[in-house]
């Protein structure tokens, strides 16, 4: 019996092994790790918040990401730049479209549980129309002109004075609560204890502030129980707050944050690299642009040619500067209108790199390649005055490297080409008119109305800085903006981008996209179309940052 004994032990014991792995093995084989409610997501963000209050946080990104989550307006924008209800559930405009009138939502609530009413939208925009109003002035002067009334506790109207078309973009503003900030004062607004202790009405709601050396470190958010929306997932949001860049990377790579916003594009390049990063991309609503002074008295008479600018624009690689500058974070834009915006027109014409072509619109307006001294270098020439350009550009950012590979390709056809990096270029250069060519981005934020940018009105005062003067194009404009018909802004649209590009007061370069970047353990992290930084969190209620294991049969019923 004793020598079946050891044999008999081992096989007990090879089975017990067996039955072990077998147990160990199946469970998993028949589960999945899914996402789960709760957990804690970390951003770090460069930069620091000042006003957590809707009608001050225009001015600083840090501020549009907290009142982006802590306030509702009545309207907000989606991801295509359309309107949609926020806190309002409905609106009607008048056939003279004159008359605005909003149905708000009957479970809009602050974070306190008090509902959200007319006599909320009616202190809001008083503040607004006050002429101490320390906020945007542009936003100020549009509400001092419209008539605020409240109909019942539920329904405001709002009157202009004349139509005007992109009237719903300010209808997207946060509102204030009346039952909190009562007997506040627009000249007051900026002091209160209110701008960084808010009682707002959107998803989030401020718990927690924290300070370091005198300045805000980071705040926290939970969920605001009292929202009309759908719910976040994640249990809780903490904004870290860091003084440069290299200190939000270095904080990501030691695992103190989840998402990291505001890189320069070298430690860009460094989370591109890393394999526990996502990338998120996405078009900016905004395009980068040459401005073409076309004043006579700029120095740059060659400038006023129309042939001239079309030369610049076929000789232009975007493309190469795309590729090369910016490393890919651009596309390729054709009109002061972004491609997918209701307004765009995908039929007006387009300017394919063609030095060839560039070459022959010299020719035809009389320009010619002669040598000049002491160099012998052949530039364009016309009664003895050499096409000569001095560039503007800002000096920050990646603008310095774009200016100086488009002035080289400039350079290449045979213009003499200066760039000259500046500070304050709008104040200092572009409203005294005092520039010849200047590399700016201009930001389309909401309606895509570009009559602020291209209005014959504009040209002595305000952002026409270029001086275009175009009779058909501004009474183009001037319809546009005046009429709420979609098709008939569509159409005058599609002819204003036809006009412009024939024109070319400015040659359009790219739209630029933007790069976000999270853990590998956030889920569910999406960005479309953004017009500012905030925009990435348009489906933040849908991230996750926990995980659970449930079975197969399960994770098959929730999918269906």
């Amino acid at each position: 019996m004793r020598s079946f004994r050891l044999p008999l032990i081992l096989i007990v014991v090879g089975l017990f092994v067996v039955a072990f792995v077998i147990y160990q093995l199946l469970p998993r084989a028949a589960t999945v790790l899914v996402p789960d409610a709760g957990g804690t997501y970390v951003e770090g963000v460069v930069g620091t918040p000042q006003y957590i209050n809707p009608l001050l946080c225009e001015a600083n990104s840090a501020d549009r990401d907290l009142c982006s989550l802590v306030f509702a307006g009545l309207t907000r924008f989606d991801e295509n730049g359309e309107i949609v209800p926020n806190a309002a559930s409905t609106w009607s405009i008048s056939d003279d479209g004159i008359t605005y009138t909003f149905q708000l939502r009957p479970d809009a609530r602050w974070e306190d549980g008090t509902p959200v009413t007319a006599d909320d939208v009616v202190f809001t925009t008083d503040l607004l129309k006050d002429p101490a109003f320390p906020g945007r002035p542009d936003l100020g002067r549009l509400w001092q002109s419209v008539n605020v009334n409240k109909v019942d506790d539920l329904t405001v109207q709002f009157g202009l004075r004349q139509p005007y078309a992109p009237f719903l973009d300010v209808t997207t503003v946060g509102l204030l609560p009346r039952h909190v900030l009562s007997g506040t004062t627009a000249a007051s607004l900026g002091s209160i204890n209110f701008n960084l202790a808010p009682k707002g009405n959107g998803p989030w709601r401020v718990v927690e502030t924290s300070r370091a050396n005198d300045r805000i470190s980071s705040i926290a958010l939970e969920p605001n129980t009292s929202y009309f929306g759908p719910k976040p997932k994640i249990a809780r949001m903490v904004f870290r707050y860091y003084t440069s860049s290299q200190a939000l990377f270095d904080a990501f790579r030691s695992g103190d944050v989840d998402g990291m916003a505001n890189l320069s594009v070298d430690n860009q390049k460094q989370a591109e690299a890393r394999n526990d990063v996502q990338i998120n991309i996405a078009r900016q609503s905004s395009y980068v642009a040459m401005l073409i002074n076309q004043r006579k008295d700029t120095g740059a008479l060659a400038l006023t040619d129309k042939s001239v600018r079309q030369a610049l624009m076929y000789a232009l690689d975007r493309e190469a500067v795309i590729r090369t500058v910016l490393e890919g974070r651009g596309v390729v834009a054709d009109t002061p209108i972004l491609p997918g915006n209701w307004a765009y027109n995908p039929d007006a014409p387009k300017y394919i790199h063609d030095v060839e072509r560039a070459k022959q619109l010299l020719i035809g307006a009389g320009y010619e390649l002669r040598a000049v001294a002491p160099s012998n270098e052949q530039v364009w020439q016309k009664d003895g005055e050499a096409v000569a350009v001095t560039m503007l550009a800002p000096d920050a950012g990646l603008y310095p490297q774009v200016a100086e590979a488009v002035a080289q390709q400039w350079r290449e056809l045979g213009l003499l080409v200066k760039v000259l990096p500046v500070r304050n270029l709008t104040t200092a250069f572009l409203e005294p008119r005092q520039f010849q060519v200047a590399l700016v981005e201009i930001l389309l934020d909401g309606d895509p109305d570009p009559y602020p940018w291209w209005h014959s009105s504009r040209a002595m005062q305000g952002q026409n800085y270029t001086g275009w003067e175009n009779a058909d194009a501004s009474e183009w404009l001037n319809q546009a903006r005046t009429t709420v018909n979609r098709g008939q802004r569509i159409d005058l649209y599609k002819q204003f981008q036809t006009a412009f590009a024939d024109d070319l007061p400015a040659l359009v370069l790219y739209n630029p996209t933007y790069r976000y970047f999270t853990s590998t353990r956030v889920q569910n992290v999406q960005i479309a179309n953004i017009t500012y930084p905030s925009d990435r969190f348009r489906n933040l209620y849908e991230w996750t940052i926990n995980t659970k294991r449930i079975s197969l049969s399960e994770a098959t019923a929730e999918a269906q």
